[in-house]
């Protein structure tokens, strides 16, 4: 027999989970340096940095919420303002890019004072680095539909204990 008012609840709230269970995904491609199994292209100069790629500040890897989450639609991506205006990076690292970019002008501060850096153009290469699905261009990967088809079994079984 089935409780009514458990079901509710479990219903109301599966949107959400499947979006926690997607950006659970996300996050473990980033701990792992990883997608679908093959591992991502290391640095060029690696030098001695032995920080993980794709983290500097922590910001972008932080920056992934669950955006809107209906039975419609469930989205996972960056947000804006959590990465400090720097979310359009995270399409150019999961895609990958290469041509010429225009640097914005900024303000470098350093140890003896400020320097107003003009604007300019300069080459970019940013090898593709994917830690999520492309929308509308691949299908989500078998094990990310595996974590959410068991999601779904666990709060289902909730309902018919």
């Amino acid at each position: 027999m089935i409780n009514e008012r458990k079901f509710r609840k479990v219903m109301r709230g599966m949107p959400s989970g499947v979006g926690r269970v997607m950006l659970r995904y996300v996050q473990r491609n980033f701990a792992s340096e990883s997608y679908r199994g093959s591992a991502w292209q290391p640095r060029r100069n690696q030098g001695n940095n032995r920080k993980p790629l794709l983290v500097d500040t922590g910001k972008l890897k932080a920056s992934f919420k669950v955006r809107e989450a209906s039975w419609r639609v469930i989205r996972v991506g960056s947000d804006r303002q959590a990465a400090s205006g720097n979310a359009h990076l995270a399409q150019l690292h999961n895609e990958g890019a290469q041509g010429v970019a225009t640097v914005r002008t900024y303000t470098r501060r350093g140890r003896n004072g400020s320097v107003r850096v003009r604007s300019h153009r300069r080459h970019a290469h940013l090898p593709q680095r994917q830690f999520m699905p492309i929308p509308g261009t691949e299908p989500l990967p078998p094990e990310l539909w595996a974590a959410i088809e068991n999601f779904v079994s666990v709060e289902l079984d909730k309902v018919f204990k």
